[in-house]
This record gives C-alpha cells, structure tokens and sequence, in this order.
C-alpha cells in the first residue's frame, strides 16, 4: 500500500506487512460510512477556520472538495479500494489528489477516534427513524386488521391452552403494543445518542477545535460530549441499539410464530395472500409462511448481535481500543435485517386474511367458558374459592358425559350445585363472555376499538418523529 493513503507511519521504519494490512483495513467493509464521514469532514473544516487554520478561500475549496465526493459516491461509483485502510483514509486520499495540499490540513485538531464514534453514531441516529418508518408501517398493519376483527371472537390461550375467548382484533393489538414499546425504544435511544464525540480527537479533547458544540449544532446533535474519553472510549450507545433491534426481532418472532400456527391447517385462523408465502418443491399443495419463518430465525441472529457487543465491551479499559470497531458489522447487519424483515412483515399482515367463522367455532373449546360460571356464582354472593371448586365438578360431569358447557340445561346444572341458576344460561356465551371484559384494556369490542383508537393517536406522534431528518 502506499504511505501516502495511510494516516499514520512516520515513525514507522518499513510499510506494514500485507498480513496485518488485510486484517486491519476495513474501508470497503465500511463504505456505507462514507456520506457520515464527509458531513464530519464539512463541520470540522468549519472549527479549523474558527481556529484560524483555514482560510475563507481553502474553507471553500475543501468544502467543495468534500461535496464533490459525496457527489461522486452517490452518483458515479466512487467507492474505496483495497488500498484505503478506512473510510477516513479514502476521503483524504481522494480530496488531497482533487484539491492538493490544501485537503491535507483537514487532518489537523482530530482523530480517526472520534471520526469513527461520530461516523456510526450520525449512521445510527439516520437509520433508527428509518427503522421507525418501516416499523410504522407495521403497526398501521396490525390497527388496521385489529380494526376490522374488533368484535371477532377467537380463543384465548395461557400455556397454549385454551383459556377464554378473546377478540382477534385484541389478540392483534397485544402484540402491536409490545412492538410500540420498541418504537418508543428508538425514540428514547436517539435522545441519549444526540451527543457529539466530534472534538474529543484521541481521547484527550482538541488543542485547535475548540467548539465541539456548533460542530455538534451542524449535525443535528443536541451538544457536544462531555468528557472526551468517555466520547472516544464508550460504545453503550451502539450496544444499546443492537438490544433495541435485538428486542424488537424478538417481539416480531414471537409474533410469527403465532402467524405460523395460525396459517397451519390445525388452527385455520388465517389464510396468508399469494405474494407474501412460498411453495414446496415437492409437495404441490403447501403454502408456506416463510416470512414469519425467516423473521424467527434473523431474530436469534441479532440477538447474538448483541452478546457480541456486551462482551467485546465488558473487558476493555479506556479509551479507544481497537476492539471497538467490532461495532459496525453488528450495526450493519442489524440495520440491514431489520430493513428486509419489516417491509416483508407489514405486507403480510396488511394482506392476510383472517377466517372469524373458523375462529369463532373454536373459541369455546376445551371449556373456555367454564370462568364466566365461576364469575356468575361470585357476583351472587358465593365466595370465589366456592365458585371455583363448584365450576370444577360441573367441567368435571361435562368430561364424564360428554357434554359442552353451554349445552347443559338448567337441570343438569341444578343437579351439580342448587346455586347454578338460569343466569347461568345467559352468561354462558361467547359474545357475553368478551362484552363482561368491559374494563380500561379488556377485550370487549368497544374497549378493543377504544384501544385502537388512543394507539393511532400515539402512532401518528411516532411517525412524525421517525420522519424528521437529522445530521
């Protein structure tokens, strides 16, 4: 490689060997970082003529310098090459052999250590609102579907047991609200990420740039660091995104699994539309929930993503250690995963087609009305502890008889407890069951349109922020 590309070797007595070369450049790796890197270059060119080591006139040049690269990556290709160690290597490289020995001052007043931590925190900050976008795509989804199934009935599972009927437009909405949390992780993460490491230089601050806080203003930051090792030396912001996306690929796992059991022919709840599953190769008949699948299995590898960062960070003192770079392929990958596995996720739950008369047919199975007996007894004066021992043996005769809950009659049910009276027969319906859970977050119809209703409120907020542009 030639001296010139790198940023270091003066006191270096022979090039470094193309062995340590290979495994410690990264710039095609890191390429991505380009457009970061050039709005770092941009701010800080600024400080040096604040410093007094620019000019008015090589201001100018080198800013036009920088855009003409960004130009150039964005439009003709322009890319680092085997011979650039790393994306900030790259630039100098190409504004030293466009603009002359004026690009060289830009070095001057910081580091690669703080380029770096600026480079993937702008990256991260840009990527996290577009993750929110696609993510609110998503929820829209899942309100939209949850919507139309307010009122329809489908059973209710605790240990994959039937336990009682649900609306599915409930069902739906407990996962939307698990995933709103994660939006709402985003949106803290970006507030405790809005500080700039630009300024800290190596670890010790800069002697020449001197108001980290308008290069912090020209991204978009909130401020500047505070301590310029804690700056260089801290990845907790990157380790803190990987368990943002790694919690959210957990939250859409568990979500799919659940569209896998209920596209199976055994459950029946839903029929996925043809552009959003596969076939077999073999078998003619299946269609296949390979999104939900897929998201299963991507969700182990981001959190693995994260066990990765936690334990490259957990042994390192302060301030920069080379380790540190191992956050840009778990931050990439996370990015790039979540960005194939939502738009792929909203599409299937905005197309898929639930089945209410099939639902609705299961949703008194395995006794799941038996509570709503217990409930009637206890709003008659009897102790719940009695309610429930007297539910047990009427389920109890119903398993013995082969008989449905809801088909006994008043005789039968006299017969178990003289306390099981006609109102007994009300109560035990599906409809009644879902309309008793009437209070704030329960799963009758109205309280399920009401929920709907305050968390597109919230999702509208959420999508404005995920659309503002930063750095």
């Amino acid at each position: 490689m030639n001296q010139s590309v790198r940023l270091w070797g003066g006191r270096f007595r022979k090039p470094p060997d193309p062995r340590m070369m290979r495994l410690s450049s990264a710039a095609t790796a890191h390429a991505r970082l380009v457009p970061q890197d050039l709005a770092g270059g941009r701010a800080h060119a600024a400080e040096l003529q604040r410093a007094g080591l620019l000019s008015a006139e090589e201001y100018r040049i080198i800013l036009a310098g920088l855009d003409g690269i960004g130009r150039d990556v964005a439009e003709a290709g322009l890319a680092p090459g085997p011979e650039d160690e790393d994306v900030h290597s790259f630039v100098e490289r190409v504004l030293v052999a466009r603009i002359g020995a004026t690009g060289a001052k830009l070095r001057a007043g910081r580091s690669r250590n703080d380029q770096a931590a600026n480079n993937l925190k702008l990256y991260l900050r840009q990527q996290a609102r577009l993750t929110g976008m696609m993510l609110a795509d998503l929820l829209e989804a899942l309100a939209a579907q949850a919507q139309t199934h307010a009122g329809s009935v489908c059973p209710g599972f605790t240990h994959l047991q039937s336990a009682q009927p649900v609306t599915f437009g409930h069902w739906l909405m407990a996962h939307a609200q698990a995933l709103s949390r994660d939006a709402s992780r985003l949106q803290d993460w970006d507030r405790r990420a809005s500080l700039s490491p630009l300024g800290a230089a190596a670890l010790a601050g800069s002697a020449i740039a001197l108001q980290p806080a308008l290069s912090a203003e020209a991204l978009g930051y909130a401020g500047p660091c505070e301590n310029s090792v804690d700056a260089v030396g801290s990845r907790d912001h990157v380790a803190e995104f990987l368990f943002v996306g790694a919690m959210l690929a957990t939250n859409l796992s568990r979500l799919a699994e659940e569209v896998t059991l209920w596209t199976s022919r055994q459950f029946g709840w839903v029929v996925l539309d043809d552009g959003f599953a596969t076939g077999s190769s073999i078998m003619p008949q299946k269609k296949n929930p390979d999104i939900a699948e897929i998201t299963r299995g991507r969700a182990a590898r981001l959190t693995g993503h994260l066990m990765a960062m936690m334990g490259a960070l957990k042994g390192l003192p302060l301030a920069y250690n080379r380790d540190l770079a191992e956050d840009k392929p778990a931050a990439f990958d996370m990015v790039d995963v979540l960005g194939e596995v939502l738009p792929a996720f909203a599409g299937l739950v905005e197309t898929m087609q639930p089945q209410p008369e099939v639902m609705r047919a299961q949703a008194a199975s395995g006794f799941a009305l038996a509570t709503e007996v217990a409930d009637h007894l206890a709003r008659n004066g009897v102790p719940f502890a009695e309610a429930h021992e007297i539910t047990g043996a009427l389920i109890r005769y119903c398993e013995e008889m082969g008989r449905e809950l809801e088909a006994l009659d008043i005789v039968e049910l006299r017969a178990i407890d003289p306390r099981l009276d006609e109102g007994v027969l009300e109560v035990l319906t599906l409809d009644a069951a879902v309309a008793a859970r009437s209070g704030h977050g329960g799963t009758a119809p109205e309280r399920v349109r009401e929920q709907i209703a305050r968390y597109r409120d919230w999702l509208a907020g959420f999508r404005g922020w995920a659309s503002e542009v930063t750095g």
